[in-house]
């Protein structure tokens, strides 16, 4: 015969699946299969009657576990390594299952990991599934305590539980002081990646293509602009090596203010990326709080970006960036050796013009004229990379015709630099918003011009003018594209699965800015209205308002119970119950005013063993209509009937 424990191990186990699932991905894989041995084990040791491991090996095993998380995490401390140690716990806590304080101790494990989740993850659909797993984990507690009433009842308590929880949990959200770095100091993982990193490699910007993570999202005050001017500056890079450009070039904090024409107002809501670099409509005219803006307009962070970071800016499409400085020479820096054919070229160019904006024409008619090519899958080009490409392959992507362009332009006396970001956007009409993607990532130049000061070249648009006005879908080959961005194919199924991420994206993005993005900023601008109610002060505002949520919610409660009380099944059952104590005390069985429903089985056990299991059965059956949320009517049709047919 199965122990009496062993019907709470399956849902146990579930409720401790559910809590750990939105980790399994970033956990180490020892890990995830430490605890679907253990558990598959015990499933197994339940239904065949298996021996459960001794107390020796049940004394080892957390030893193994704790040199496992400190062999995998070292001397790194932060939300994965403790959700690591908790997860190793929750392996091992279920084979100790003997008491009804070890089954409580198990179920509060699962509502640990589903805290730590809710520290480390804030999109709306993670939040939507840790509520989903408190509902059942809520309903398994339930059970553990009352597993006589049936799954569904127990849903619906738990998710009433929730919604008497819900204003409190809005009040301690919205009103509770809130700190001004992450909770705790828990440092949360990046969840996104950034297109560009402080190095810029042939090849770097077309594998991007085929990454489809949103990079970060833009919000107009005002009609969006043209697509031919939405790039989105991110690197500036000044250094050539002689195969990859870099930003090792100490870059000095702008100090001077912009002059421009056509000014756009916008916020971004930047994914994070755990790096520096945030990004900005060319040009920006202001750096954001937290940011910095360097002498070449690109923005930086303080601190790498661990969580969404929504900020507002405003920048010029229409600009003149002023005079040469001096620091500004690296623009002319080349490696003292390599590229022979690109050098002779561009000093043709500077012997045969009078102007640089002579050369930069040439350069442009250069790469209309050679039948040079727009694609994803360029040629391999090591050894004299710029060479390669301009004289022999001529086939390559963004970071291909920027970083040659630029070369020429240095070799020629044109000072030049590199600029890594993005270009364009998708509009997305259910927020007011466009995405900007992974695959949406770009690279051009800026060459210094006299009078104009650094002006934006596009070499791409010399051989693709498609990838300006139409993105890349509209330059490169169909069948060199991703299948997100093929269009050849598409059938309704692939539109609506579209449209629906599109509306997907526009709650999530509300979600953020309401909720996320509720920081110490937000919160004391909102108790900031609150101080024309001439009250002593903000704390005292803040526990008055909490005070208030928590007694309303009290009260509501209270009404609730009172209501349902009176609202006739409660009332039926409890007369039937009546009837029958009524029938017992003819018997000689009266119950006392001071005996609930168990003790009055009791004593019925000890004065009478005869009537005691058939009236353990009626009494059961009154327990669970009134306190185990099981009263349908089947069950209370079973109950009337075996008050009304009660005969002694």
């Amino acid at each position: 015969m199965k122990n009496v424990k062993d019907k709470y191990i399956f849902p146990i186990i579930v409720a401790l699946s559910i809590a750990i699932l939105p980790q399994v991905l970033r956990l180490p894989i020892w890990i995830v299969i430490w605890c679907a041995l253990f558990w598959g084990y015990l499933l197994l040791s339940v239904k065949y009657q298996l021996p459960l491991p001794g107390r020796s090996l049940q004394t080892l095993f957390p030893i193994f576990g704790l040199a496992g998380i400190l062999i995998t995490y070292r001397h790194m401390i932060g939300g994965l390594a403790f959700f690591g140690l908790l997860a190793v716990m929750a392996g091992l806590k279920p084979l100790e299952i003997r008491t009804y304080r070890d089954r409580m101790v198990t179920v509060f494990i699962a509502y640990f990991l589903v805290i730590t989740s809710l520290l480390e993850f804030e999109n709306l659909a993670m939040t939507l599934y840790l509520f989903f797993s408190v509902l059942i984990i809520t309903a398994i507690l339930i059970y553990i305590n009352c597993p006589k009433g049936r799954f569904t009842d127990n849903l619906r308590h738990s998710a009433t539980i929730m919604v008497q929880a819900l204003p409190l949990m809005l009040a301690l959200f919205f009103l509770f002081p809130r700190l001004r770095g992450n909770f705790l100091g828990t440092i949360r993982q990046a969840t996104g990646k950034t297109g560009f990193t402080e190095t810029l490699a042939l090849g770097d910007v077309a594998k991007l293509v085929f990454n489809d993570e949103t990079a970060f999202r833009v919000e107009f005050k005002g009609p969006v602009p043209a697509q031919n001017l939405l790039y989105w500056r991110g690197v500036v890079f000044w250094h050539f090596d002689g195969n990859s450009w870099n930003t090792t070039l100490r870059i000095p904090k702008s100090r001077k203010f912009i002059q421009g024409k056509n000014p756009v107002e916008y916020n971004i809501t930047l994914e994070p990326h755990s790096k520096l670099r945030i990004f900005s409509l060319d040009v920006p005219v202001f750096s954001p709080g937290r940011t910095k803006m360097l002498s070449d307009f690109s923005l930086m962070l303080k601190r790498p970006l661990k969580k969404k970071f929504r900020y507002r800016l405003k920048s010029f499409t229409s600009y003149s960036t002023g005079d040469f400085r001096i620091w500004e020479k690296a623009a002319l820096q080349l490696p003292p050796f390599g590229n022979k054919k690109a050098r002779m070229l561009a000093g043709r160019w500077r012997n045969e013009s009078s102007s640089p904006e002579e050369i930069v024409e040439k350069a442009g008619l250069f790469f209309k004229e050679n039948n040079f090519k727009y694609n994803l899958q360029p040629s391999d080009v090591r050894r004299d990379p710029i060479d390669n490409f301009l004289f022999i392959t001529k086939n390559g992507f963004c970071e291909h015709y920027a970083s040659s362009f630029a070369f020429l332009m240095r070799a020629a006396g044109v000072p030049s630099r590199v600029i890594g970001g993005y270009m364009g956007g998708t509009d997305n009409p259910f927020g007011n918003y466009i995405i900007v993607r992974q695959s949406d990532a770009h690279a051009w130049t800026e060459v210094w011009l006299a009078g104009k000061g650094w002006v934006r070249v596009d070499p791409t648009s010399f051989v693709a003018p498609e990838r300006i006005s139409d993105g890349v879908a509209g330059a490169v080959a169909q069948e060199e594209l991703p299948s997100f961005l093929q269009s050849e194919n598409n059938t309704w199924a692939l539109d609506f699965w579209a449209t629906t991420r599109l509306r997907w994206d526009a709650i999530s993005t509300k979600w953020d800015i309401v909720f996320v993005g509720y920081s110490y900023i937000h919160q004391k601008a909102f108790f900031s209205y609150l101080k024309g109610f001439n009250l002593v002060s903000n704390i005292w505002i803040k526990v008055s308002m909490i005070v208030a949520c928590f007694f309303l919610i009290l009260v509501t409660t209270f009404l609730v119970r009172r209501i349902y009380k009176t609202g006739g099944k409660k009332d039926s059952v409890q007369e039937l119950y009546m009837k029958f104590c009524s029938k017992l005390a003819k018997t000689g069985l009266p119950k006392k005013p001071s005996q609930g429903p168990l003790d009055y089985i009791k004593m019925i056990g000890s004065r009478n063993k005869n009537i005691r299991d058939r009236a353990t059965d009626v009494i059961d059956l009154y327990i669970l209509l009134r306190y185990g949320k099981g009263a349908d009517r089947k069950i209370l049709k079973e109950f009337k009937t075996k008050v009304n047919n009660w005969s002694n």
